[in-house]
């Protein structure tokens, strides 16, 4: 592992492969395309959309100058996978973005607790001009928010970070506010939320990221179930990132999020970059501090 410094700065990429027979869960073999990051970004937290039958990862894109995510996407071409292309900024961090169609619209739901709240966006022009829309919810810190339905009922699970020495997982109830509840777990840091939930061999699953002594370390995919709105589940498998195989060698430091179509997986792996950018963007932020 590199020693982590302003100079060889933390650093994600995105990496895909054509889906095999299996999930990722009976297949790790196959090896992951890895995407090239820009200069000036890294991407992370990939969430892969179909639309009108073309094929889009949205992800967080972290802007080493500004020193913040933003959320951007990149196309399939039938080939490969093209450029990114930033499409939603604001003054605050922005990440993981929960992509979904509702009634004909398609919406994104970032993680923004950088701003205290938990809103989502509209597709005006999918998928290059986008408007706020709804607050779901208020005064809160949450992280990797992923919504899921069970017998026909809209929950999502949520990270709350609110209070640095105790962070909480949480069950939202999308429907009625006022049944938001604490999970009750055993190790906290094994239980953040790490892509959207499916189902395998008739179990619903939901990934996790592994916590536990360094942020993002790797996943775990537990078996859930919500009965009379308790939330239960239990882990039925983890994977670091040296348990895959990648179309080029690269420094693994961590793997912290999984998504799925039919036909496509796409995951993220943390490596320590070398950028002078990042180095540069740190010093200004110093100097200006100290002005």
């Amino acid at each position: 592992m590199l020693e982590r410094t302003p100079l060889f700065a933390e650093s994600w990429n995105i990496a895909w492969r054509n889906r095999p027979v299996a999930s990722l869960l009976e297949d790790r073999g196959t090896p992951f395309i890895i995407l090239k990051n820009s200069f000036r970004y890294w991407a992370a937290d990939p969430f892969i959309f179909n639309y009108n039958g073309e094929l889009y990862i949205f992800a967080e894109m972290y802007d080493y100058i500004k020193r913040k995510g933003v959320i951007g996407y990149c196309k399939w071409n039938g080939v490969r996978f093209g450029r990114w292309k930033k499409v939603i900024e604001e003054d605050y961090h922005l990440s993981y973005p929960y992509i979904f169609k509702h009634d004909g619209d398609v919406y994104v739901m970032p993680e923004s607790g950088a701003k205290g709240d938990l809103h989502l966006y509209r597709a005006v022009a999918f998928p290059d001009k986008w408007e706020s829309s709804t607050i779901l919810r208020e005064n809160i810190v949450f992280g990797d928010t992923t919504p899921f339905i069970w017998k026909q009922h809209t929950y999502a699970l949520t990270y709350d970070v609110s209070d640095s020495e105790e962070y909480r997982l949480m069950l939202l109830d999308l429907q009625n506010s006022e049944n938001d509840c604490v999970v009750q777990v055993g190790d906290i840091e094994l239980r953040r939320p790490a892509g959207k939930h499916f189902l395998y061999s008739d179990m619903h699953i939901r990934p996790a990221q592994n916590c536990r002594g360094d942020y993002g370390k790797g996943l775990l995919f537990y078996q859930y179930s919500v009965v009379h709105g308790l939330f239960s589940e239990k882990c039925i498998d983890m994977i670091s990132p040296q348990d895959l195989h990648y179309s080029r060698r690269i420094v693994l430091d961590g793997l912290h999020t999984y998504n799925a179509t039919e036909s496509f997986e796409v995951i993220d792996i943390k490596t320590r970059r070398l950028n002078l950018l990042n180095l540069a963007s740190r010093i200004v932020g110093k100097l200006r501090r100290s002005l």
